[in-house]
């Protein structure tokens, strides 16, 4: 794909525009429309493109790279992960793991104690296999 990636930013969502992009290119990796070993644009170029400071773009990549979505090797630039299955159970445990920690801590939150939060975690658990 290499300069240009399609990629629409609105200030209206509330969402921040390093979130913004890593959604859209984890999207387009997801669907297809970025594949194992395609170059991404440049920080800069990208930077340009969407009007978003280097900074944005730069935390945008290293989320995605963090997520072994992306890899960026030095002089040839950055490019979609060869390894995807690989990043994509990665994601899917850290997301699971972030989406329980946030329960947990919504249940302590309520006034439930950690034995009767431990007892609810092993009865969801047992429901949902």
């Amino acid at each position: 794909m290499g300069s240009t990636l399609p990629i629409a930013l609105s200030q209206a969502s509330g969402v921040p525009f390093y979130r913004q992009i890593v959604d859209q290119i984890a999207g387009l990796i997801r669907d297809g429309g970025l594949g194992p070993g395609d170059r991404l644009p440049s920080v800069r170029a990208l930077a340009g493109s969407t009007l978003v400071s280097l900074i944005t773009v730069r935390r945008a990549y290293a989320d995605l790279e963090a997520a072994g979505l992306i890899v960026r090797r030095q002089g040839q630039g950055t490019f979609v992960a060869e390894d995807l299955a690989a990043a994509s159970a990665e994601r899917a445990a850290r997301a699971g793991a972030d989406l329980l920690g946030g329960a947990v801590a919504e249940a302590l939150r309520l006034g439930l104690d950690a034995a009767a939060v431990r007892d609810a975690v092993e009865r969801a658990l047992e429901e949902s296999t």
